[in-house]
């Protein structure tokens, strides 16, 4: 018995120690709104918000692979011209939080939706969750990164022969 009430003891008291995750979580923030232009703006054909938010460096990761900013204009500008019409966003939701200084006062906002389109080819419906993520530094997204199953893409690139 004496055991388990030290070892209680020391469990309790290491968990009092530990330090959480703390910030603040906004939906109405600047951040937050930018994210919900610029993503309206996609769907529109239109990349002005995305040209003032990413800088010429920000790191872009999708599906765990990097790309550069115009990289990934110019695929967004592809699934316009070449692979989907009706391109919506039925749903989203955009939060950003600001971490303590335990987190180097980060900013995070992070984004869901579900992607519809139709694609050309062949007018098959196509819905897709989307997450994304987005780090900020000086008013500006420094790191992006968007994670979605691409098999409907990958197959309408190779289809359009956009990609091997």
């Amino acid at each position: 018995m004496k055991k388990f009430l030290l070892l209680f003891i020391l469990l309790l008291t290491t968990l009092t120690w530990a330090q959480d995750i703390t910030g603040v979580t906004t939906t109405g923030d600047k951040y937050s709104k930018a994210i919900a232009k610029m993503t309206s703006e996609y769907v529109s054909n239109q990349y002005t918000t995305f040209d003032e938010i990413y800088t010429d460096e920000t790191i872009f990761m999708i599906n765990g692979n990097n790309f550069t900013k115009e990289q990934v204009k110019q695929a967004y500008m592809a699934h316009h011209n070449l692979l989907y019409t009706d391109i919506d966003l039925p749903w989203s939701f955009t939060e950003t939080t600001v971490y303590d200084e335990n987190n180097n006062n980060q900013v995070w906002s992070h984004f869901y939706t579900n992607w519809t389109g139709k694609v050309k080819r062949n007018g098959e419906e196509a819905v897709i969750p989307v997450f994304a993520s987005f780090k900020w530094v000086d008013g500006k997204v420094t790191m992006s990164s968007w994670i979605y199953d691409p098999t409907i893409e990958m197959r309408e690139m190779k289809k359009a022969g956009l990609i091997k």
